[in-house]
């Protein structure tokens, strides 16, 4: 049995859903990647939306050890969540494209190959019903000899 070969379409599904894979994993590690402030430290991008994780302020007027004022206003004027979200919107995109494409991709390819199954199931159905019935692709023998074909005369009239 000989192995089928595979259309264009097949081809670029496998494309499309391919590189949607990769786009959707690029997305997720986006989202794995860590943010800081320069006085706190947010974690990964993910772990801070899915634990609630809130922003910690730092006063100005009584700064913690190591901390100096520039550090502490660059934390309070741009803290945990706003640097996050600058990572989260890129990532949740390009998660949510990747899926989406690959997704189409797999509707495509299952609605052609479907479509193709029952091609061939009614081919072979017509092809097995013509075999019980002897009709393999035409009239019958007896019917054969009393219809005129294109290579035998055609009966006249001459009288």
């Amino acid at each position: 049995m000989s192995k089928p070969t595979l259309n264009a379409l097949h081809r670029t599904t496998a494309w499309v859903a391919t590189i949607g894979v990769v786009v959707a994993l690029v997305g997720i590690g986006l989202s794995l990647r860590p943010v800081a402030t320069p006085t706190q430290d947010c974690g990964t991008t993910l772990a801070f939306l899915v634990e609630g994780r809130s922003n910690i302020y730092v006063d100005p007027n009584d700064l913690p050890d190591g901390v100096t004022a520039s550090k502490a206003q660059a934390n309070n004027e741009l803290p945990c969540r706003e640097r996050v979200a600058d990572q989260a919107k890129p990532a949740l995109i390009l998660f949510t494209a990747g899926v989406l494409s690959a997704l189409g991709a797999l509707i495509v390819e299952a609605t052609s190959r479907g479509w193709a199954w029952r091609k061939r199931a009614r081919r072979h159905h017509h092809f097995d019903a013509a075999h019980a019935t002897g009709h393999l692709d035409g009239p019958d023998e007896s019917q054969a000899h009393d219809q005129p074909t294109a290579r035998s005369p055609q009966p006249t009239d001459a009288s």
